[in-house]
């Protein structure tokens, strides 16, 4: 579980990523991210219906919050980082996503 002060909670700020931020799409996953003005990079993790049953999204988003947590380390500055799940990402494995997560941190050069 990522720690409160580490997660993005509400509509408005999942919105705000969204509409103001950047974007990267990858095989398994897309990135929003938009810079914040708090000490700590925050992440949010989605994954829709499309994806599958709830048993395959919260697989997804399990997987998601792990590489979050240990990327968070790594990535500079203090960024709003919002996950979205693609429907690919059911029928991958855990260190695909994650080379995936990597590669899109380093295009969008935040590490």
């Amino acid at each position: 579980m990522l720690h409160k002060e580490a997660r993005i909670r509400t509509g408005r700020e999942y919105r705000q990523v969204y509409q103001d931020g950047k974007r990267l799409v990858g095989k398994y996953i897309i990135i929003y991210w938009k810079e914040n003005q708090r000490p700590v990079n925050r992440f949010g993790i989605v994954t829709s219906k499309k994806v599958g049953q709830a048993v395959i999204r919260n697989r997804a988003k399990r997987q998601l919050r792990a590489i979050a947590r240990s990327s968070a380390n790594k990535i500079r500055g203090n960024y709003d980082i919002v996950v979205v799940a693609r429907t690919s990402i059911k029928d991958s494995a855990f260190e695909m996503i994650e080379k995936d997560f990597q590669l899109l941190i380093k295009r969008a050069r935040l590490c």
